[in-house]
């Protein structure tokens, strides 16, 4: 007889549902369900560490700061974005989100410079006026008694703020059609990446064609503002930074394709996640009216009625800490997908080479061993000098370790300017909001329109 030992802790492999034969867990994925409340139940049901199969395709879900410290911080190298990203690759080529190895350290060390909190404050005149001209056209349909649609007014904002930054026009009135075809692009590219299953694009389906064309549309678009941009070495925009780029190491600028994947990359980056979190960030604030009251007063006291300057953003201390709370409740990337290209261990279970790890920043900002309350809106969990009393990665809203996301000082400006500008000119009138639910798609999205009752403040 043979003595069978218990197998040692650390060989034992990560909890999950029973699979069949082949297919492993695929049924447990039902297309009537967002892809999200998946990986929330398989957390809540196994813990932090779970493994699912589909097929032969090995999936480890984690949501522990420590283990996804591990992943995006320590062992960075070990965790590429792989195959995963395919989908996005169709639109934005190999841009930084979606780039891996050597072509991605390049572009990194290119644009790094351009993206640093000093070169970001070049935008904040830009952003100042672009917003105002925006809250203005708001005037005349809120003192008729009109609602607002948040969503559509919120991408109208980001699309204005980041078509002027990266081109020098703006593209948030649509006339140019350009704008439906960015956003058109970004919803097929993710209905594609969740599918699981997407067809080949060359399969002439309706949805095939009409992506082709946004896509022709988007390349037309981006290469004659690259053609006009290199007419005009000196002008100020992102697109024109790009071009005068070069890699601190070799001196060579990037080829004209590569500019062209990382402007589709910024623009959708710095558009889509921007503004569902605004639209999110409005939601919240209608359902805590004290809340929206504390933010009216520091803009009050900060702005007295005029338009801010750099060192007003400075001091809009709570307003930037609603802005950090709705971030952690609604982080613009609920899911994020690496693929290990060497052999490792999560949470003392074995992670095979090849294995797709699938992060959730969604639940590791709700995870009850960080965050008390953790559903609770508390923008208070930001005061000075809260962010080093929790574990290292446990806020994660622009990702963490060397691929943080290039834009997070951009897009934090933004949102903050747009609220305190909003907050400074209207005021909720209805605050009565019911509950909104969310998905992922692509971004962390509301299922419903937001429509809110703004009206202007007296002599504003």
């Amino acid at each position: 007889m043979t003595l069978q030992l218990p197998q040692p802790s650390y060989l034992r492999p990560a909890p999950g549902p029973q699979g069949l034969p082949v297919v492993g867990n695929m049924f447990r994925f039902s297309a009537d369900k967002n892809i999200l409340f998946h990986f929330i139940d398989l957390w809540n049901e196994f813990g932090d560490v779970v493994h699912v199969k589909i097929g032969s395709l090995k999936i480890f879900v984690v949501a522990n700061p420590e283990h996804v410290h591990h992943v995006l911080v320590r062992h960075a190298t070990n965790y590429i974005k792989g195959n995963g990203y395919g989908g996005f690759r169709l639109l934005v080529g190999q841009g930084l989100v979606t780039s891996d190895g050597e072509l991605w350290r390049r572009q990194r060390r290119l644009m790094q410079p351009t993206f640093t909190p000093r070169a970001i404050v070049g935008f904040f005149d830009m952003m100042v006026a672009t917003t105002a001209q925006i809250l203005d056209r708001w005037h005349e349909p809120l003192r008729s008694g009109r609602p607002l649609c948040m969503d559509d007014a919120m991408a109208q904002l980001t699309m204005s703020v980041i078509s002027k930054a990266i081109f020098g026009v703006d593209l948030g009135s649509g006339a140019s059609g350009v704008s439906e075809a960015f956003q058109a692009a970004f919803a097929f590219v993710t209905e594609r990446t969740l599918s699981g299953f997407p067809l080949p694009l060359r399969i002439p389906l309706p949805s095939h064609r009409r992506f082709i064309r946004n896509l022709d549309l988007i390349d037309s678009f981006v290469e004659k503002q690259i053609r006009a941009s290199r007419d005009q070495p000196n002008q100020a925009s992102l697109l024109a930074t790009l071009l005068r780029a070069r890699d601190p190491e070799t001196g060579q600028p990037m080829s004209a394709s590569q500019v062209r994947d990382e402007v589709v990359t910024l623009f959708l980056a710095g558009f889509e996640t921007t503004a569902r979190s605004l639209t999110w960030a409005w939601y919240l604030l209608a359902r805590h009216p004290q809340v929206m009251a504390k933010l009216t007063q520091e803009v009050d006291q900060v702005l007295a009625g005029r338009l801010p300057t750099l060192e007003d953003l400075y001091r809009l201390t709570y307003t930037r800490m609603v802005v950090d709370e709705v971030l952690r409740l609604y982080p613009p990337t609920a899911l994020l997908g690496r693929q290990t290209v060497a052999d490792d261990m999560i949470g003392g279970y074995p992670i095979p080479a090849g294995s797709i790890v699938m992060l959730m920043p969604f639940m590791t900002h709700r995870h009850p061993a960080v965050w008390s309350h953790p559903e609770r809106f508390d923008p208070e969990r930001f005061q000075p000098g809260m962010a080093d009393l929790r574990p290292k990665s446990s806020y994660i809203p622009f990702i963490s370790g060397p691929r943080v996301c290039l834009g997070n000082n951009f897009a934090l400006m933004e949102m903050t300017l747009a609220l305190a500008m909003s907050a400074a000119r209207y005021q909720l009138v209805e605050t009565n909001v019911d509950e909104i639910g969310f998905a992922f798609r692509g971004s962390t999205c509301p299922t419903a329109a937001l429509h809110l009752q703004l009206r202007p403040r007296e002599g504003r």
